[in-house]
């Protein structure tokens, strides 16, 4: 889609009076339903999570068939269809898949329930989508009432056949697709280079109508994991590690392929030298550690995430006992800067003080944003506290860790940026602590009563944290694109960003911690239907465009003119707004210009004469 070049009125985008505890109201979705009538009918939600329990009544119609076109079960390696699904709902039988753990089912049920079981009490904003779902990580679950443990898994090299399974279904059925990828935490390159993020970008982004990947920001905020500064050659600089949890706790550091640096391990028995690459090698790897940790030190070529940057990485696994452990840095040959980042997990505030942190100078507050968030064609939501108590089904009131900073606030658990390499980082901020969505009947969330709001067949429970939020932002995508099918992902995030609302809490956007602020579905669906699915048909002859063709942070575009002659050149948001002019005036023969530092999004060039207009799109991404 190309929205219209006319300058219409800009919609007054105001901070709400109050945070509402209902994640529905808060960002407007029941006003989109009221005036617009939109449930997400005709888009396909894909969850990439850890299964779904498809005898949930949230998930099926109202004949009792399921609402899921299909299931990639990636630890079964085995696919079902809906068909078999419905055969297993009307047999009584149960599928080889589920939802062991329970975060998919609550995943699902915020972005896309339909509220069935509880009488339209607890839905999410997309309650006539279609779904699809990929189990594609587990953290594990023990055996409990009968159901037999899950073991761990992660299969990150396999999204990219993940996705095309879900992109081949959706081209199929002839409608957008929605992806979120309810997962993730910090360490890796952090800079849209990981084979993770490039994945993404070769699947979505501009021009790549009606499909948008969702990804949030991660639950790695609030504690002291990152470290970043500049070496001199000849300096050291300590970080500091205390690791305050048994078990392992993995740093990962990069910086930049022609510097070298030496490191040394200090640890609770002793201090580990090992001496920079070779001047020259940028492809090997260097192994090492004992007495409770493990080393690499990775040339260009032998990284790890399949990264393509040109960075070295320095990862240390420290598997040994509690305690306080350092990572020396000396700049051995420093020829591009010397600054390296530096991040630690698992460092997360749930941990109740018995943590693990980073100490000294170079620790620097952000950058706690997951690797897979920072693909450019990616939208990274984190969470706001909206709702910070809830009642179990015992009558007791709860709350959940970093609640108490209030309604409104940020939770302080929400990654944020900058990327590694600068870029915001964050889109939007939506309401995520906490939701109440459909639980697994049989999962293991399912045995504590404290997140369970309603027993029975049909359970509902508690999801907080970016967990919580990212599936409302699903759902609203997906009502932006019942609205206009035809939104590529760049799009929407502009859109989303355009409309996103400040208040007091956000202060002044966009900045890494809130992105560009609180998402207003409503706001963000007016904008949709304000737009015109063709662009303004060129009506200026004799002009010839020279523009970027793939996304970057400050695109240049040329123009050439056919009779020197007055032009004027700008640049126009998602909305028709003009950000900048560029050029004002009469023009030669051609002229070029390089785009100012805009927020990432799609923007249109619009050049103007005497005889009309004519426009190209580019994208910026940051």
């Amino acid at each position: 889609m190309r929205l219209s070049l006319a300058l219409f009125l800009a919609l007054a985008v105001t901070a709400q009076a109050q945070t509402s505890s209902d994640p529905i109201v808060e960002t407007r979705v029941d006003q989109v339903r009221q005036q617009h009538g939109l449930t997400g009918d005709g888009v396909i939600v894909c969850i990439l999570d850890r299964g779904l329990d498809v005898t949930h009544a949230d998930f099926r119609n109202a004949d009792g068939s399921t609402r899921v076109l299909g299931i990639f079960d990636l630890l079964l390696d085995q696919t079902f269809t809906r068909a078999q699904i419905d055969a297993a709902l009307s047999g009584g039988t149960d599928l080889a898949h589920r939802d062991a753990v329970g975060h998919g089912t609550a995943t699902a049920g915020i972005a896309a329930g339909n509220g069935a079981a509880s009488s339209g009490t607890y839905t999410g904003p997309a309650t006539e989508a279609d779904l699809l779902v990929i189990k594609f990580t587990s953290e594990g679950a023990p055996a409990h009432d009968g159901e037999p443990a899950e073991a761990p898994f992660y299969t990150p090299d396999r999204l990219a056949e993940a996705l095309d399974w879900a992109l081949g279904i959706a081209q199929s059925e002839g409608k957008p697709i929605v992806f979120l990828a309810n997962f993730g935490s910090n360490t890796g390159p952090t800079d849209g280079t990981s084979q993770f993020a490039r994945t993404i970008d070769a699947r979505f982004g501009a021009g790549r109508e009606g499909r948008v990947f969702i990804t949030g920001t991660g639950d790695d905020g609030g504690m002291e994991n990152h470290a970043s500064a500049a070496i001199a050659q000849g300096q050291t600089v300590e970080i500091g590690v205390q690791k305050g949890e048994a078990g392992n706790l993995r740093l990962d550091l990069w910086y930049e392929g022609g510097d070298r640096l030496d490191v040394e391990v200090v640890t609770p028995s002793g201090t580990f030298s090992y001496p920079a690459p070779q001047n020259g090698v940028r492809d090997t790897r260097t192994v090492g550690g004992s007495h409770g940790f493990a080393y690499y030190h990775n040339g260009a070529g032998t990284v790890f995430f399949g990264t393509t940057n040109g960075k070295r990485e320095v990862l240390i696994d420290f598997s040994g006992q509690t305690g306080a452990y350092a990572v020396r840095l000396t700049g051995a040959s420093i020829t591009e800067g010397g600054v390296f980042h530096a991040a630690i997990n698992p460092s997360r505030i749930f941990a109740y003080g018995d943590d693990n942190r980073l100490t000294g100078p170079a620790v620097t507050a952000g950058s706690s944003i997951w690797d897979g968030a920072t693909a450019a064609s990616n939208i990274a939501p984190n969470s706001y506290v909206h709702a910070p108590t809830w009642e179990d089904i015992d009558g007791v009131t709860r709350n959940d860790v970093g609640n108490d900073v209030g309604p409104g606030a940020l939770w302080p658990g929400s990654s944020v940026g900058p990327t590694f390499d600068g870029r915001l980082g964050t889109t939007v901020s939506v309401p995520g602590n906490t939701n109440i969505g459909a639980y697994a009947a049989r999962s293991y969330f399912a045995t504590f009563r404290s997140v369970l709001v309603e027993d029975g067949p049909n359970p509902y429970g508690t999801l907080g944290a970016v967990s919580g939020a990212a599936p409302v932002l699903t759902g609203i995508v997906a009502l932006m694109l019942e609205a206009d099918p035809t939104l590529d992902a760049d799009e929407v995030k502009s859109i989303l960003q355009t409309t996103a609302r400040e208040d007091a809490f956000t202060g002044p956007t966009p900045n890494p911690e809130w992105g560009y602020g609180k998402v207003d579905d409503l706001a963000a669906v007016d904008a949709v239907l304000a737009g015109t699915p063709t662009e303004p048909t060129p009506t200026a002859s004799g002009l010839t465009w020279t523009v970027a063709s793939t996304p970057s942070a400050r695109p240049r575009v040329t123009l050439a003119v056919a009779v020197s002659e007055p032009v004027r050149v700008s640049v126009h948001d998602v909305l028709g707004r003009e950000v900048v002019r560029l050029h004002d005036g009469p023009l030669g023969a051609s002229a070029s210009w390089t785009l100012p530092v805009l927020p990432s999004g799609a923007y249109a060039v619009r050049a103007v004469t005497p005889e009309g207009v004519s426009v190209r799109w580019v994208t910026v991404a940051r």
